[in-house]
């Protein structure tokens, strides 16, 4: 009677952690909001290559750099960045778009303006709207067995380190909900954009919430060890 009871009081444990850290793991997933692209009016807006936007003052375009003052800087620090990492600048003054990004396959420039454009909104719809949730969701579990069997001993990184690497490969589906354009859909730089995105999300989160899992199985192992 004895061993039913400290199984049955293992399998609560069991349980409660369990589902504690599934409820983490959705308030992570759900909870993270996308900064909007949109830039407030009256700033410069700068695009870069990796489809990431920067709304702020720029001081100088001349030479290689581009000088800007450092979004978000209380202190008005001003920073610079490459031109070979920046698409375009939108300037406030007067609307007027001037685009940095020329094709030249010697600084690995492989599309042509309008194909890196595609490029860039595929980018740019994938950072938005693929969360790689069924990803997260089976790295977590993977990495919760491995820490609940083998608590905190290094042997538990093995099986969730696995499967994020074995995420690199599938296929990537494009959310029909995720693209803002829909016509891109056919397009080939828009795709490849999107692909790399959401393939380096989806490696990414199967890394983190693998790690996740086996900080709440090792916490698990503890608990049921010493019981």
């Amino acid at each position: 009677m004895f061993y039913l009871v400290k199984a049955y009081n293992n399998y609560l444990c069991a349980m409660r952690a369990f589902i504690t850290a599934f409820f983490v793991l959705f308030i992570c997933s759900f909870g993270y909001s996308q900064t909007a692209t949109t830039p407030p009016a009256g700033v410069d807006t700068i695009l870069l290559n990796n489809g990431k936007v920067l709304a702020t003052q720029v001081i100088d375009t001349i030479g290689e750099n581009i000088t800007i003052m450092k979004p978000n800087s209380r202190k008005h620090k001003k920073v610079e960045i490459s031109k070979e990492a920046i698409f375009s600048v939108r300037f406030a003054s007067n609307g007027k778009e001037e685009v940095y990004y020329t094709y030249d396959t010697l600084i690995n420039h492989d599309y042509t303006v309008a194909d890196a454009r595609k490029f860039i909104e595929g980018e740019q719809d994938a950072q938005k709207g693929y969360h790689a949730l069924p990803a997260s969701i089976m790295a977590f579990s993977v990495g919760f067995a491995a820490g609940t069997v083998f608590g905190s001993s290094l042997i538990s990184l093995g099986p969730p380190f696995l499967f994020a690497g074995v995420m690199t490969y599938p296929r990537i589906k494009v959310r029909h909900k995720s693209v803002k354009n829909l016509s891109n859909g056919t397009s080939d730089p828009y795709l490849f954009g999107y692909d790399s995105t959401a393939r380096r999300k989806r490696t990414l989160h199967s890394f983190v919430y693998g790690g996740l899992g086996i900080i709440f199985g090792a916490i698990l192992n503890g608990i049921l060890n010493n019981n």
